[in-house]
């Protein structure tokens, strides 16, 4: 019975040590059972409100912290006054979990008093503090909460971030950026710059730049990089260009995610020269942002790199244009691939299948049965992407390569391509090989029909314990109603290798019920299910 107070304390304690948690309980509400059912699990439900009521009186401080966070859990709000009692008391043990049970109900009449709390001669942990105001989800706290970011402690100003982003504060945003001009810690600019940049103030674009301009390499730089995208700052395309081809690894895919936030079409023919740079990484971070940064008519620039560009940039281009799905440029694709003097022709085989056109089957089958470079590997996962049945017996026989991760990319390409004629295979490959069925299994439920439900089923009561859990996992993941009484089956036995808790979160996503224990869903087949299903 004290199992869910038990939750609800450890969760006051976790947030009481600095951490930021979810707060979520499921609460079971189930009549008596029936005569010819079986009893249902105690341990399931909760406490009563009779007995958490009576917690609340308890000489036990704890039990009474335990009880308010539950009855806060359960939306009790007729206990609220009690919980404004215990924040106004001078008993520590219990005051943090009332201030954190009054945000939790979301009384926003207590706010005041618990914004008073930040006070660091309060003696409340500023954690549950934070917590409690960001369960509040009240804007007006953004100016009391933004003065943390000047705290001495980098937790308590991430908490501060973090805080801020959940309430919306960006009505805060003028105070935030006045503090962040008078601010001289460089890590503490880093704090501010997140700050602005999560709450989106766009007027921080200047301040945002300089500190982009002027920082060394390090956790502020890449944080400023971040912000500038978020805010979508136009004046600093030129500066995240740069910074894309530095040497500063973080500041390269910081400057990359800021460059698809802002989406300004002007930044495609700065970024195009890139895919030549001499440095792999910075290229395809560079093909990152062309893919990100749409538009059709800019697509023939890029098809010219590929045609006319150095050999080392041809599978980033190759790349970038089977991503925009740039039609036109299939045969030059194929003329790269077919080039073994060109880098990266794994990644370019892989173009042909994001493209999807049944015409470069010739050339991935020419290349996979040919090829003993890396490109095969790229070309047998096209030809699953494809998805056309006429590349079946190429990649099949793949499938049987002694090649492990050939072997490996042509079971995830047969359930892309989904023919209940691969199934006999991938049946047997999971026989032989248990250690690839999260691939092969994975491919076995793309394919529909009762043969492949069938599989998995034959799978899920092996006494392997890893064949149990993928089979049964993807049990889930197919959906099908028919599956169930194998389910129950599984459910009710008592053997070490039988996962309950998957098996029930499987049960969850066939039926949408949302039983949590053995017994509930075993009456429940039985009243609904069992007559249709002997």
């Amino acid at each position: 019975m004290k199992f869910k107070l038990y939750s609800v304390f450890m969760i006051f304690l976790i947030v009481s040590m600095g951490g930021v948690v979810v707060f979520g309980l499921t609460l079971g509400c189930f009549g008596p059972p029936r005569p010819d059912l079986l009893p249902e699990i105690q341990e399931e439900e909760g406490p009563s409100l009779e007995q958490l009521a009576s917690d609340l009186k308890s000489q036990n401080p704890r039990t009474r912290a335990q009880a308010i966070l539950e009855l806060a859990s359960r939306n009790e709000k007729k206990f609220i006054p009690i919980a404004r009692e215990w924040m106004r008391s001078s008993e520590e043990i219990t005051k943090g979990p009332a201030i954190l049970a009054l945000g939790i109900w979301k009384d926003r009449s207590s706010l005041p008093e618990i914004l008073n709390f930040l006070d660091p001669k309060s003696g409340i942990d500023l954690g549950t503090i934070l917590e409690s105001i960001s369960r509040m989800e009240d804007p007006q706290a953004g100016n009391r909460v933004a003065a943390l970011l000047n705290h001495e402690d980098a937790s308590i100003r991430l908490l501060a971030v973090d805080t801020l982003v959940r309430i919306d504060a960006r009505q805060s945003g003028k105070i935030i950026l006045a503090s962040a001009k008078s601010n001289k810690d460089p890590d503490k600019a880093k704090t501010f710059a997140m700050a602005l940049g999560k709450l989106n103030i766009a007027e921080a674009e200047d301040y945002l730049t300089d500190i982009a301009s002027h920082s060394e390499p390090g956790p502020t730089l890449a944080a400023s990089y971040l912000a500038l995208g978020k805010i979508r700052s136009k004046k600093s395309i030129q500066l995240l260009v740069k910074a894309l081809q530095s040497d500063f690894d973080k500041g390269r895919e910081n400057s990359s995610i800021a460059l698809i936030e802002i989406k300004d079409p002007k930044i495609l023919p700065l970024v195009l020269p890139i895919l030549e740079n001499q440095d792999r990484e910075i290229r395809y971070r560079a093909a990152d942002v062309l893919i990100g940064v749409t538009n059709p008519s800019f697509s023939s620039r890029i098809l010219e790199v590929l045609v006319k560009g150095k050999n080392l940039a041809k599978a980033p281009a190759s790349h970038v244009l089977g991503r925009i799905k740039f039609y036109k440029a299939r045969e030059e694709i194929e003329k790269a691939l077919l080039d073994p003097n060109i880098p990266d022709r794994e990644i370019i085989a892989q173009s042909l299948g994001y493209i999807g056109d049944k015409k470069s089957i010739p050339v991935l089958v020419k290349i996979l049965k040919e090829d003993q470079t890396e490109a095969k590997y790229g070309a047998v996962w096209s030809l699953g992407a494809i998805g056309s049945e006429e590349a079946l017996p190429y990649v099949e026989e793949a499938c049987k390569s002694s090649d492990q991760k050939l072997a490996k990319i042509a079971s995830e390409s047969l359930g892309m391509i989904a023919s209940p004629k691969s199934l006999s295979l991938l049946d047997k490959k999971t026989e032989d090989f248990p250690d690839l069925a999260p691939i092969t299994l994975a491919a076995v439920t793309s394919i529909p029909g009762e043969e492949s439900r069938k599989i998995l089923e034959k799978y899920a009561e092996s006494e392997n314990i890893n064949l149990h859990q993928v089979a049964v996992s993807q049990l889930g993941a197919k959906k099908d109603p028919a599956s169930v009484p194998v389910l129950i089956r599984l459910l009710q036995e008592n053997s070490t290798s039988r996962n309950r808790k998957l098996i029930v979160s499987a049960l969850k996503s066939v039926t949408g019920l949302k039983f949590a224990s053995k017994n509930e869903w075993v009456n429940w087949y039985i009243l609904n299910f069992s007559k249709k299903h002997p």
